[in-house]
Order: C-alpha cells, then structure tokens, then sequence
C-alpha cells in the first residue's frame, strides 16, 4: 500500500524511489502464494510513467526508466505466480507493449 501511495505522489522523485521499492519486491521469492494480489494499478501506472512528459529532460528519463523497470518488476513477480492473473491477457499487453515501444522509437 506505501509504493501504491508514493506512486500516486506528483513528485517524480517519490515516484522513482517507489518504483525501485517495488523492483525489490518483485525481486523476492515467498513461499505462500498471492490469492488476493492484483497488479492492474502498477501495470497502469508504470505504463503511465514510460509517457512521462516532464520539462526537465533529465527527470523525464529518469522516470520513463522508472516505468520500464517497474513494468518488467510486474511481469518477473507474475510470471513465478501461478494464482496471479495472467499478465499476457491483453487487458495488460495493451498498455504495455505500446509504452515499450514508444520508449524504443522515442529517445528524446
């Protein structure tokens, strides 16, 4: 619930230091599965912050690197999560493949 709330944040520097939060989350194997864990919030908003917009140029890479990482930290933690939903249902592909795309075209 605290890296849903400091992505939610409009300070992108609160937004980058939640998205390496979870990173590290999905980096942890457990040993109980997750009946109740939904990722949709993290898919759209890591999907969201690969089309940042920001004025600084820097903060802007910074943060569609952010989304990036957090979009492949979803991935990693539902692929070794059989009771997660499934993250290659379009419902998820749709956003994002089209924010890794844009990130490969748009080096700006």
């Amino acid at each position: 619930k605290m890296i849903q709330k400091l992505l939610e944040s409009t300070d992108p520097q609160l937004q980058i230091m939640a998205t390496q939060s979870f990173v590290r989350f999905a980096n942890i194997e457990e040993d109980t599965p997750s009946y109740h864990t939904r990722y949709d919030f993290f898919v759209s908003k890591f999907s969201a912050m690969c089309h940042a917009n920001h004025d600084d140029l820097a903060i802007r890479k910074q943060i569609r690197l952010a989304g990036i990482q957090g979009l492949q930290g979803v991935v990693r933690k539902t692929l070794s999560d059989d009771l997660v939903e499934n993250i290659w249902e379009s419902i998820h592909m749709d956003k994002i493949v089209p924010s890794l795309l844009y990130n490969m075209q748009n080096s700006r």
